[in-house]
């Protein structure tokens, strides 16, 4: 009976072992090899996976398995002295074959110690895995064209916005020069309402567009300033107020009694309310109620916007705030519109290191979306380095 400190075996299983292993698979390459990198020992599993005998390999160097690249940077010489020193070496690599081909190996080397605690040799076992390395570089190779397509569409975008803001501003132009001539009555009044109307949807639509594409490049900036938090939000509902007049959407809020400061970008803070309480107002059928709350703690603000509108389904609600979600409109009973408005307050949210989530019990039964942002600017998110300057930009 042979015996460690976390394991036992009989002689009989120790000996069928052995046997599985140096004489009965194929699809495990053992090789043993001395402290000078030389092959003692070889199974047939190694034969099989290499095409070499043994009586070929036995004294040869273990670098004759490693491709001409590896054997000129020593790896061969790095493996052996990473599993003398940590007790381990686990290695993926190409390998060579006795043909010249090369397959893929990962295996991992140990030491062998016969006396005491000194090494005086190695065991490595390793199986042939060309298979799920030519998988991972197809699976790599369909993640680089997705990337291309979505740099295409990226600047597809971009352009499209671009070329849609430029008449913005003159038709914005006239539509005020209209509105300021004492001729302009009745139905021509009206007529330039819906007029004023539309072209501010159009406005906030290429503005997402905008806000998109400079997410996807990496450009949205924050520009931090200390600022009461009331004042904000107090200029959030008085741009949302017509909409829901109009609507018949009553619009409600409740904010604490004394002034809480916070640095964040203000303008983009703006944004994010503004977006969730448009959304909260689109999906909230006339006679429905929109509430925008806030609270914060020692470390946090929170905005909530709940509506008892539509509410959102249980299939939407893990992708409400992807891009483009909002398209599916016949699907997800969410309405038309580009989708991207949520999208674009995730992203400002998460550069603020906020976070943002949804809630809803189904369709018919409203939701509620629940911003985090902490009164002060912490450090960047991974991977937002340069999208950010929270402590450089904040202004008193």
């Amino acid at each position: 009976m042979g015996k460690g400190e976390f394991c036992s075996w009989n002689d009989e299983d120790a000996r069928a072992f052995s046997e599985l292993m140096l004489c009965g698979t194929r699809q495990l390459g053992v090789i043993m090899y001395d402290t000078a990198g030389e092959i003692t020992g070889w199974n047939r599993g190694a034969h099989f996976i290499t095409g070499f005998p043994d009586n070929e390999v036995i004294g040869q160097p273990l670098a004759m398995l490693f491709v001409p690249e590896d054997r000129a940077l020593r790896l061969d010489e790095h493996e052996r002295n990473t599993a003398g020193t940590v007790g381990f070496a686990e290695d993926e690599r190409w390998h060579l074959r006795k043909d010249g081909s090369v397959f893929w190996s990962t295996g991992v080397s140990v030491p062998i110690r016969r006396q005491g605690a000194e090494v005086t040799g190695f065991v490595k076992v390793f199986r042939d895995a060309t298979h799920l390395r030519s998988r991972m570089k197809y699976l790599e190779n369909l993640v680089q064209q997705s990337q291309g397509q979505r740099m295409e569409c990226d600047r597809l975008i971009g352009t499209v916005a671009h070329e849609l803001r430029n008449p913005l501003a003159p038709l914005k132009n006239a539509i005020e020069l209209m509105g300021a001539s004492p001729e302009v009555a009745g139905r021509q009044a009206q007529s330039l309402s819906i007029m004023q109307r539309q072209l501010a949807q159009l406005e906030r639509l290429v503005e997402d567009l905008m806000d998109f594409t400079r997410v996807q490049a990496g450009k949205l900036r924050l520009a931090y300033q200390t600022v009461a938090l009331q004042d904000v939000l107090a200029e959030a509902l008085q741009g949302c107020r017509s909409a829901a007049d109009q609507k018949g959407v009553a619009l409600s809020s409740v904010f604490p009694p004394t002034s809480i400061e916070a640095q964040v970008d203000p303008q983009r803070l703006l944004q994010v309310v503004v977006n969730l309480l448009n959304n909260a107002i689109k999906f909230t059928p006339g006679g429905g109620r929109v509430w925008l709350t806030f609270s914060t703690d020692l470390s946090h603000f929170l905005i909530q916007v709940t509506d008892n509108g539509k509410g959102i389904s249980s299939q939407l609600l893990p992708r409400i705030f992807e891009a483009f979600t909002q398209a599916s409109g016949a699907e997800s009973h969410r309405g038309s519109g580009l989708g991207l408005g949520l999208a674009v307050v995730k992203e400002i949210v998460s550069l603020h290191g906020g976070t943002v989530e949804v809630r809803s019990e189904g369709p018919a039964k409203g939701s509620e979306f629940i911003v985090r942002i902490p009164l002060r600017p912490g450090p960047v998110p991974p991977g937002r380095e340069g999208e950010a300057s929270p402590r450089r930009d904040v202004q008193a």
